[in-house]
């Protein structure tokens, strides 16, 4: 449509300028970010983001249900996290509402071979002001000049109520957001546009390190960077 309109065979509307504006300035052009997930990278980039997105969708349906999920892959991840929470509960014939979630950091060379008994495995995320110290298993203080830290792949683990392990003490309530803004708008189903969840990561408990001083450093998780 937009090669007609520039040879003069269809007319130039408001949309298909926007759209040629933001092909000369490498941005995404307002139409296209209307109906698309929330991105704030640059054009070039959203569209190799947005191919691979593309292709694990067709991998997964042409090879089956993968061994771990590129969590930045989906349009709207809650309906991925209430699917998960679904299987579990139909599985062992519990109300969804006696469920919750647990949480497992892997090493970074975990590569598993098969999914895990309950629950999924993700990967894709990137921790924003802090990194994931893979030695010690805790958050630990960003490198000089890194902006954002590749995080390892999460076993996201339903378990009930009455199993819950997670030690609110020794962890820090990361939240996970789509973009780095970290702004969003609340539907009506009570969901966000952009805050996914929040991932309970252990820290390290000792000297300034706490879940206080984390939250003031605005450490999160994000699913994608800007560039």
């Amino acid at each position: 449509q937009h090669g007609l309109a520039v040879k003069g065979l269809v007319v130039f509307s408001q949309e298909l300028e926007a759209v040629g504006e933001g092909c000369l300035s490498n941005k995404v052009s307002e139409p296209w970010a209307d109906v698309s997930y929330p991105s704030l990278k640059p054009l070039s980039s959203y569209v190799d983001d947005f191919l691979l997105r593309w292709k694990f969708m067709v991998a997964w349906v042409k090879s089956g249900i993968p061994n771990t999920f590129w969590f930045s892959a989906y349009f709207f991840q809650q309906a991925f996290l209430t699917g998960v929470l679904q299987n579990f509960a139909r599985g062992g014939k519990i109300a969804i509402d006696r469920t919750m979630w647990n949480y497992d950091v892997k090493k970074a060379n975990f590569a598993p071979d098969k999914n895990p008994e309950r629950g999924a495995y993700i990967y894709g995320l990137f921790m924003d002001g802090a990194r994931w110290d893979d030695d010690e298993m805790y958050i630990a203080d960003s490198f000089p000049k890194v902006l954002w830290n590749d995080m390892s792949i999460i076993w996201l683990k339903p378990v009930e109520l009455e199993e819950n392990t997670l030690d609110v003490k020794k962890t820090y309530q990361c939240p996970v957001y789509k973009t780095s803004d970290r702004r969003g708008v609340i539907f009506t189903s009570g969901h966000s546009s952009n805050l996914i969840m929040s991932i309970a990561l252990p820290h390290s408990c000792t000297g300034y390190h706490s879940e206080q001083f984390w939250t003031k450093r605005g450490v999160a998780l994000i699913t994608q960077t800007d560039n």
